[in-house]
């Protein structure tokens, strides 16, 4: 059975949500998590961890999650890391130098969790608050020697199956300094693209690019709205539906 995989890059919690059976050596198959959904708050630790649970009285809805444990994400390079070298330690399981995306220390690509999905079948989703181009979601889609060079990890959303991503970097894909007009090879390639929350949200089905800032999308402050949830739900619904596809389909050829 093809399973669910989605990414979402966000600015407010960071843990990864799995239904795990109380002794998972001894699980069965069927007991196994089968959806993932891994949620990313930038330049979150333990500290910002337990300055938000002071914020909001003493709890938060994490401390409901059965299974939790540290992940260290240092950089090979730093003493203080960067979103790239974190991100790619989490996307990959190695360590890198500051600034350096989906690659070694030497400078050799590493798979992704996300690539590794892609080979195994499961259905890839990716939302980001920020560009998604930024650093920490382009660590599971893209492998470039320097964060900066976001028209170069745009292209490497070509080079996947990713099922939908949705946030910002509009920019990154069509105002390019090589001139080249990304939307049009991801329509080639079967993406529906648009670039307004109001029409991404009501997508259920088949591949999509969402585009929901030229740049980074604003802080809720700011008047970011509910992009994140709607963008969330939006991402979780396509990867659904694409499961369910492929296993009608499977069973059709049984």
């Amino acid at each position: 059975m093809r399973r669910i995989f989605l990414f979402s890059g966000m600015l407010l919690s960071v843990f990864i949500l799995s239904s795990f059976s109380e002794n998972n050596k001894r699980s069965k198959a069927k007991d196994k998590p089968k959806n993932i959904i891994f949620l990313i708050g930038d330049g979150m630790g333990l500290t910002q961890v337990y300055a938000g649970m002071t914020r909001n009285h003493g709890s938060l809805n994490l401390e409901g999650v059965s299974h939790v444990g540290l992940q260290k994400t240092y950089s090979f390079s730093d003493y203080i890391t960067d979103s790239a070298a974190s991100g790619t330690a989490m996307a990959t399981g190695t360590k890198t130098k500051n600034g350096v995306v989906g690659l070694d220390t030497l400078g050799n690509r590493l798979k992704t969790i996300l690539e590794y999905a892609e080979d195994n079948g499961l259905a890839t989703g990716l939302v980001s608050t920020s560009s998604i181009t930024h650093a920490t979601p382009a660590s599971f889609i893209a492998h470039v020697q320097n964060r900066g060079m976001y028209e170069a990890i745009a292209k490497d959303f070509l080079n996947t199956d990713i099922d939908v991503f949705i946030g910002g970097g509009r920019n990154n894909f069509m105002k390019r300094k090589d001139s080249l007009n990304l939307v049009s090879e991801l329509k080639s390639k079967g993406y529906a693209v648009l670039y307004d929350m109001e029409e991404i949200k009501k997508v259920q089905k088949g591949k999509l690019a969402g585009f929901t800032a030229d740049s980074h999308n604003p802080s809720i402050i700011d008047g970011r709205g509910e992009m994140l949830p709607e963008a969330t739900s939006t991402a979780l619904n396509i990867c659904y539906k694409s499961v369910s596809k492929l296993i009608k389909i499977k069973n059709q050829g049984n």
